[in-house]
């Protein structure tokens, strides 16, 4: 095989190689990046809100809700006196992944498919946490309802489950009910959504919060010395 033949062949090899690499992987690549681009490229947010009730103390409500658009995350605060004549509030931006981290642990703890838990006599706080999120076309949003979650997550209460037996007469209504074997009503997942929300932040946000709070305690107080005076 003499040179000029030896490099035609290289020719060929080489033409039929990219041939065939155009034809397994270039030309499927090509048909499928639209759907990839559409993919990359949809727009991706997310928003969870608690407002926090609470029934006595100097502050009436507290809001938290934590945003992300686009990679974009933002926290928002505010607070409301008891006597709902004072709100202050802030919007911070949020630098790195700890928004991600919050979202992904919320959602481990069940924000989606927790449920309402009916308002206790004498509740001491009330709660509605709000999740929504959209990636491109689709998405989906819920909110549940709860108060006192310390008790939820401490309690030894059970809960009896009683249907009619119809083997039994109607006038007979102690044996027509059966009843089951009951289930704990136990449940640490409210109070710990709580806690991480309000946890949530840099310890400059966390102080926001905190001098917020300490400012309307202290201009109740103030209005209530007023009020005694005239």
């Amino acid at each position: 095989m003499n040179e000029r033949t030896r490099a035609l062949l290289v020719i060929l090899v080489t033409v039929a190689c990219s041939a065939a690499g155009y034809v397994f992987f270039l030309k499927p690549f090509i048909a499928e990046q639209p759907d990839l681009d559409k993919v990359l490229y949809a727009r991706s947010t997310w928003t969870v809100t608690m407002q926090e009730y609470s029934l006595s103390g100097p502050l009436a409500a507290q809001t938290y809700r934590v945003s992300n658009d686009n990679g974009r995350v933002t926290m928002f605060y505010s607070a409301t006196n008891r006597s709902g004549s004072v709100t202050k509030q802030f919007t911070v931006p949020l630098v790195g992944p700890s928004g991600t981290f919050l979202f992904e642990q919320l959602r481990a703890r069940g924000i989606w498919e927790l449920d309402d838990k009916p308002i206790r006599p004498s509740a001491v706080d009330e709660y509605i946490v709000e999740v929504d999120q959209t990636l491109g076309d689709q998405g989906g949003n819920r909110a549940f309802s709860f108060s006192d979650p310390h008790y939820w997550a401490t309690t030894k209460a059970t809960e009896y489950r009683l249907r009619l037996n119809p083997k039994r007469q109607p006038s007979d209504m102690g044996a027509r009910t059966i009843g089951d074997a009951g289930h704990p009503l136990r449940d640490n997942r409210y109070l710990q959504i709580v806690e991480q929300i309000k946890h949530f932040g840099s310890q400059s946000v966390l102080d926001a919060e905190s001098t917020i709070r300490t400012e309307l305690a202290s201009a109740q107080k103030q209005g209530k010395r007023l009020k005694g005076r005239t």
